[in-house]
């Protein structure tokens, strides 16, 4: 099939759709941080999700729920600095899935992707990557909300995880932004084509 990516450009174009499945998945599962709850089960929180939570019965005793879930409303969201750091990755994850699936469509089609605008998706790409790190960033200032607490002892706080310990969404968040940053490099190679080069003057 007819296309204006260099071999470079295909690389990017594997690379952006890589990195757009590991944002995706890393955002989306509720993986980021791992405790212990009533030291029954162990407890799981993203930003806007969370895996196993204490629930208060009609007849005042606490049960154990045994699911992952998000939060119902937004403002449910247990700190300020989550509901930022939701915003912002979710803001990158959007991006990656917008520059994924153009680049991987250039890979079939002639003159989705010239110069310009794959450097424009370079340029998106590297922006992407700095909200996934400032939302990364942002995110341990809220471990000292009451959630934490009670999964990761009443030591956590801001940038202290107390009893609890990183889990595998955040590395493969992390996985993303060097990929992503990885794909701005090739974004300037990644086409052979400029605008206007398909037409020959007579």
């Amino acid at each position: 099939m007819a296309t204006t990516l260099t071999v470079a450009g295909m690389c990017w174009a594997t690379l952006s759709l890589a990195a757009s499945f590991l944002c995706s998945f890393g955002f989306y599962l509720p993986f980021w941080i791992q405790g212990r709850l009533m030291d029954k089960a162990d407890a799981y929180f993203s930003s806007f999700r969370r895996c196993n939570y204490p629930r208060l019965m009609s007849d005042g005793t606490v049960a154990l729920v045994h699911e992952c879930g998000r939060y119902a409303k937004f403002n449910d969201i247990p700190s300020v600095w989550w509901q930022i750091s939701t915003i912002l990755i979710g803001g990158a994850t959007a991006i990656t899935v917008i520059v994924a699936v153009s680049a991987v469509s250039a890979c079939c089609v002639t003159h989705v992707i010239q110069k310009s605008t794959a450097k424009v998706a370079g340029y998106l790409q590297l922006l992407a990557a700095a909200l996934v790190s400032s939302g990364g960033a942002i995110y341990p200032i809220g471990w000292d909300n009451r959630e934490v607490k009670e999964s990761c002892g009443n030591i956590s706080g801001p940038y202290k995880l107390g009893t609890c310990h990183l889990s595998w969404s955040v590395y493969m968040l992390g996985s993303s932004v060097a990929l992503l940053l990885l794909c701005f490099y090739l974004s300037f190679y990644s086409s052979r084509d400029s605008p206007g080069s398909s037409f020959r003057s007579i």
